[in-house]
């Protein structure tokens, strides 16, 4: 692996310094490191990859010619810019330091051991015990001891360890072949857990109050901007608030030239250490004296520190890198904030949710007609997801399942755009996936006449609906009869069509090539 170079043992870390004596590894990105390679070389380095990360090591090995260790992380850290996590050791004394400016940093304390990491869960993998560690803070550790301290000043910060009471059965796939298809399958327990936990909680009273003074905006990356963007359409449509969906760069591209002096962000995200999320909030803490609200799966997370008010998504951890049963929660909760908005009581946004419930159980116990759908797609290499109104963002998160699941080429658009250009793609057998409501089939019939006309293949999601059912290549019908829960199921089916697809590909869902379940860096 290498952030930086080609993947091979040269860019690889961890990186040693020119004697061999040092070593380091590093998390971020080092803004200045070309600069730095360049004086390094002049004062006599051998810079061996490309990594910018191997800076550190080199930069640490000439100051500790003259400085004490805390003196020569000072220095390192006034020098290197940008926003990382690094640990360097001296391998002739076995202690190790590990620095924090910007990206994630734990301590795991083990039975004879310490680890670090930027990573939350991959300490989880070998210990339950957990130190965090703050922005310019240090920790100097051995296999049973450690000292977290303030890296500008040297005081000395007391840290208390925390017990994360994680199951471990959480971290076994069996009898699952993946731990995407547990995932999957725990959908109905989590959203009867986060039903239980919000008919009984006061913490929407509390969101109320906040979202009744000011006006909000909410962004995401990734899966969870898209969970943001139906989550959007759901509390405009239900609930007539006015609330605007951004990319975490737009914060500081756009949100801030408009931004009202006292309006909120609501930041979603499943890992709670997503580095755009973390710079969105500081940008928008420069320009805003409005609210953090964070919709947080990991409540132990920087990000859940970062925020005033925390909505918990409540799904365990998630080890698949494709995020399922995280993201059907964080769609679930706008829906249930948007009922509540609305003035609904809390019984009867109980009843719409165990109609969810009841229909995800069904999927799980009869996927046969699910299992034929994505046959029909396996051999697919490109394709296109068009939904129309709130089944849009549904088909941004299904082609972004397709690739990093099934690695196909696939895009989404809002079906009504697809005529304004990309219809020209449509050749003999070309498949196209429509996902839509019963309602607006009129619509979505005008764009299936516009691309079974040119032989292209149409792969119909809906409502039951004999119109669509019957100008369909392949139906797959939803009997579930509230559009916004249609929205919610046919994202978790889709989920489900894309594993099978990866099943009869041969491909390891759980770890898509390229990328990570936690992006801690820029």
């Amino acid at each position: 692996w290498a952030t930086y170079g080609k993947p091979s043992k040269r860019n690889s870390q961890p990186h040693s310094d020119c004697t061999g004596d040092y070593v380091a590894a590093h998390n971020g990105n080092i803004i200045n490191a070309h600069h730095l390679f360049r004086e390094l070389r002049e004062e006599g380095h051998s810079i061996r990859s490309r990594n910018d990360g191997e800076v550190v090591v080199h930069i640490m090995e000439e100051a500790l010619k003259t400085m004490d260790l805390n003196e020569a992380v000072r220095y390192t850290y006034e020098r290197i810019k940008g926003d990382y996590a690094y640990c360097f050791t001296d391998r002739n004394n076995g202690h190790i330091t590990a620095v924090k400016k910007g990206s994630s940093l734990f301590a795991g304390i083990g039975k004879d051991f310490i680890c670090v990491s930027s990573d939350y869960y991959a300490i989880l993998d070998h210990t339950h015990r957990i130190v965090f560690i703050n922005d310019g803070e240090m920790i100097n550790f051995s296999h049973n001891q450690f000292t977290v301290s303030d890296i500008v000043t040297g005081k000395k910060k007391r840290r208390r360890i925390t017990k994360n009471n994680i199951d471990a059965e959480i971290i076994e796939k069996e009898p699952y072949d993946s731990f995407m298809e547990k995932e999957i399958s725990e959908v109905p327990l989590k959203l009867e857990t986060l039903k239980e936990y919000y008919l009984s909680t006061k913490n929407l009273n509390k969101l109320r109050r906040i979202l009744s003074s000011s006006h909000l905006n909410i962004t995401g990356s990734g899966t969870s901007y898209n969970a943001a963007f139906l989550g959007t359409y759901f509390m405009n449509r239900i609930a007539g608030l006015d609330v605007g969906t951004y990319l975490p760069s737009e914060i500081s591209d756009r949100l801030r030239y408009i931004n009202k002096h006292n309006s909120n962000l609501m930041v979603v995200t499943q890992s709670g250490e997503t580095k755009d999320i973390k710079n969105a909030i500081d940008v928008f803490r420069s320009y805003s004296n409005g609210k953090i609200i964070g919709m947080i799966n990991n409540l132990g997370s920087s990000i859940a520190v970062m925020s005033d008010f925390v909505l918990p998504t409540i799904t365990d951890m998630e080890i698949s890198v494709p995020a399922t049963k995280t993201f059907i929660n964080q769609i679930t909760l706008f829906y249930i904030i948007s009922l509540y908005m609305s003035g609904m009581k809390m019984k009867d946004i109980g009843s719409k949710l165990d109609e969810l419930i009841d229909y995800i159980e069904s999927v799980n116990r009869q996927n046969s007609s699910i299992r034929m759908f994505a046959d029909k797609l396996t051999g697919k290499r490109n394709m296109h997801v068009l939904g129309y109104s709130l089944t849009y963002p549904v088909a941004l998160e299904s082609a972004l399942k397709m690739k990093e699941v099934n690695y196909k080429h696939t895009e989404a658009m809002h079906s009504s755009e697809f005529k304004h250009g990309p219809l020209a793609l449509i050749s003999r057998d070309y498949p196209v996936i429509l996902i839509t409501t019963a309602r607006d089939k009129h619509y979505t019939l005008s764009h299936i006449n516009e691309i079974q006309t040119r032989k292209g293949q149409i792969f119909c999601i809906s409502q039951p609906d004999e119109d669509l059912r019957n100008n369909a290549d392949f139906s797959l019908e939803i009997d579930i009869e509230d559009e916004n829960l249609f929205a919610i199921a046919s994202a978790y089916v889709m989920q489900t069509v894309a594993l099978q697809i990866a099943y009869n590909k041969g491909i390891d869902p759980d770890k898509p090539k390229n990328i990570s379940k936690t992006i801690t860096v820029d």
